[in-house]
C-alpha cells in the first residue's frame, strides 16, 4: 500500500502521460453491516482440533435447526435457479455449468436438508456465478447469527467494519496476511507490521478453500474476477477466528512465530473501520459513520491533492465536486490522486458535475447488454441507453496534470465504474489491484420469503470505444 502510493507521487512528479484506462466491465450499493454481538443462537461449545468437512456438516445442521419445510425450499430453489438460467447476463466468462449444479443441490434438497445446509447451497449456488451483486442469502443465518466459537458461518471480504476481530489484513504476494491497522490493545497483541500464516498450523490461502470446499454458510462480499475473488477470501482471514482455536502470526520487529489462542476474542467487540488504507499526512479520510463519503487535502510536503472516495450514495456528488474544484482552483497543485481501493457504489452519475471539470472533451464511457433470449445465456444484445454514461468535459477547465488513481478490489459496482471513468482522461495511469470488476446493473428478486434476501445482475457493461 505505501509502495503504491510512492510510485503514484513519483508519476505525478515525473508528468508521465501514459493512460491506462481500466479494461473490465459497472454499479451498485455494499454499505457494510455491524457483526450480532447478542447471543441470539444455541451455543454449540468451543470446537476443538481442526474440523473435517463431516465435523463442519454436522455443525451446520446442528446450528440453526431444520427450518422451511422440504417444499418451500426446493420453491425457493426453483426460483432463483430459473431466474438466472433465463434472465441473469454475466455466463460470459464464467466458468460454471449451471444445469450441473441444478443436478446436484435440487435432488438433496428433496431429500430434506437442514437450515444451515440450505442456507449454504444457496449461498454457493450464487457464489458459483463469481459475481458480486448475485447473491441469496437466508438473512436469520447470514446476518443475523451471533459469531461463537464453533458457529459454522464464514466470512468473506474485510472491507468496512472489522469489529469481530479488531484488526485490518492485507493479502502480501506470498498470500499471508499483513497486519496493517488494529485496534489499541488488541486482546491479542497484534500491531501493524505482524504477518498472520493461518490458524491451527494451517496456511489461510489453504484453509480458506477447506472452506469453501466444506460449504459454509457464507457472509460478505466476493470479488467478481479471479484476482478479486482471491483477494477478498485471503483479507478474511482476521474474521473467522471463530473457527478455528489458534491463530499464527509472525511478529513484526522479533520475526518470531506465535499461536494465540482464539478464544481469548470471545466477548470483545473491536470496532474497527478497514478500508486497505493507510493514513496520509494532510488528508483526512471519510467520515462514513456521519455520512461522509469523500475527503480531500494536500499530500504533506508536496502539492499533490489527493481525493478519497468511499461511496456513491447521499452526498457523494457534492463532497467529489467540492474536492476537485478546491484542489483545481484554490490550490496550487502538480497532480492529482484519486483513492478508489475502497468504494462501495451506490450512484455513478454523482461524479458527473467533477468529472466534467477533470475533462476537456466528450468521453463515451459504457452502454447496456441484456439477454437476448431465455434460452441462450451467452447471446447479448446492446439495450443503446449510452447518451446517459458520456463524460461531459470542458476545454475551459480541464485538469491538465497528471492523476493517479488508485484502484484495488475494494472498489464495486459504482466504485467500478467511476474509476473506470476516471482512468479514461488522457493524463491519468492507473495503480493497484484491478477493482472487483461489478460492472453491472442489479435487481432485487422477490422470493416471497421475508427470511430471504435476493439479488440478481440482468444487465451487463460494455466499453462503447469497443
Amino acid at each position: 500500500m505505501r509502495t503504491m502510493l510512492m510510485l503514484a507521487v513519483a508519476f505525478l512528479a515525473a508528468g508521465m502521460l501514459q493512460a491506462q484506462p481500466l479494461r473490465n466491465e459497472v454499479i451498485r450499493d455494499f454499505m457494510p453491516r455491524p457483526f450480532p454481538v447478542q447471543d441470539d443462537v444455541p451455543v454449540l461449545g468451543k470446537r476443538t482440533g481442526h474440523y473435517s468437512e463431516k465435523d463442519w456438516a454436522a455443525a451446520i445442521d446442528a446450528q440453526w435447526g431444520s427450518g422451511e419445510s422440504t417444499t418451500e425450499k426446493l420453491r425457493i430453489f426453483d426460483l432463483f435457479w430459473d431466474t438466472i438460467d433465463r434472465s441473469f447476463a454475466c455466463f460470459n466468462g464464467v466458468d460454471v455449468d449451471w444445469d450441473a449444479l441444478y443436478d446436484r443441490y435440487r435432488p438433496e434438497i428433496g431429500a430434506g436438508v437442514s437450515r444451515g445446509r440450505f442456507a449454504a447451497i444457496m449461498n454457493h449456488l450464487s457464489m458459483a456465478l463469481q459475481e458480486s451483486h448475485t447473491r441469496i442469502v437466508d438473512v436469520t443465518v447470514s446476518y443475523r447469527t451471533a459469531f461463537r466459537p464453533g458457529v459454522p458461518l464464514a466470512v468473506v471480504g474485510g472491507w468496512g467494519e472489522n469489529g469481530h476481530f479488531g484488526a485490518g489484513l492485507t493479502p502480501l504476494p506470498d498470500s499471508t496476511l499483513l497486519v496493517y491497522k488494529t485496534v489499541e490493545e488488541h486482546p491479542l497483541g497484534l500491531v501493524p507490521g505482524d504477518i498472520v500464516l493461518g490458524y491451527d498450523g494451517v496456511p489461510w490461502k489453504r484453509l480458506y478453500r477447506e472452506i469453501i470446499d466444506a460449504q459454509l454458510p457464507l457472509r460478505g462480499m466476493w470479488g467478481s474476477s479471479e484476482e478479486a475473488f482471491t483477494h477478498s477470501w485471503l483479507m478474511s482471514a482476521g474474521m473467522n477466528w471463530h473457527l478455528f482455536d489458534t491463530l499464527d502470526v509472525v511478529k513484526y520487529g522479533t520475526g518470531d512465530t506465535l499461536h494465540f489462542a482464539t478464544s481469548d476474542l470471545y466477548r470483545s467487540y473491536l470496532s474497527l473501520f478497514c478500508s486497505e488504507q493507510m493514513d496520509i499526512p494532510g488528508v483526512p479520510k471519510p467520515r462514513y459513520s456521519e455520512d461522509q463519503n469523500v475527503s480531500y487535502g494536500i499530500v504533506e510536503g508536496t502539492r499533490i491533492g489527493y481525493i478519497y472516495g468511499w461511496a456513491w450514495s447521499d452526498n457523494a456528488g457534492m463532497e467529489f465536486y467540492d474536492a476537485v474544484r478546491a484542489l483545481m482552483f484554490d490550490h496550487e497543485t502538480d497532480g492529482l490522486i484519486i483513492d478508489f481501493r475502497m468504494n462501495f457504489g451506490g450512484n455513478m452519475f454523482l461524479s458527473d458535475e467533477a468529472l466534467g471539470l477533470l475533462f476537456n472533451t466528450n468521453v463515451e464511457t459504457i452502454d447496456w447488454a441484456a439477454r437476448c433470449t431465455p434460452d441462450d445465456r451467452l447471446l447479448m444484445c446492446p439495450k443503446h441507453v449510452g447518451y446517459n454514461y458520456v463524460i461531459r468535459g470542458s476545454a475551459a477547465t480541464f485538469y491538465d496534470k497528471p492523476i493517479a488513481l488508485l484502484t484495488g478490489p475494494g472498489a464495486v459496482s459504482s466504485g467500478d465504474q467511476v474509476a473506470l471513468r476516471v482512468a479514461m482522461h488522457p493524463r491519468g495511469r492507473v495503480f493497484g489491484k484491478r477493482t472487483t470488476t461489478a460492472f453491472n446493473a442489479p435487481i432485487t428478486l422477490d422470493v416471497e420469503n421475508q427470511e430471504w434476501s435476493c439479488r440478481l445482475a440482468p444487465s451487463e457493461s460494455y466499453l462503447l470505444s469497443a
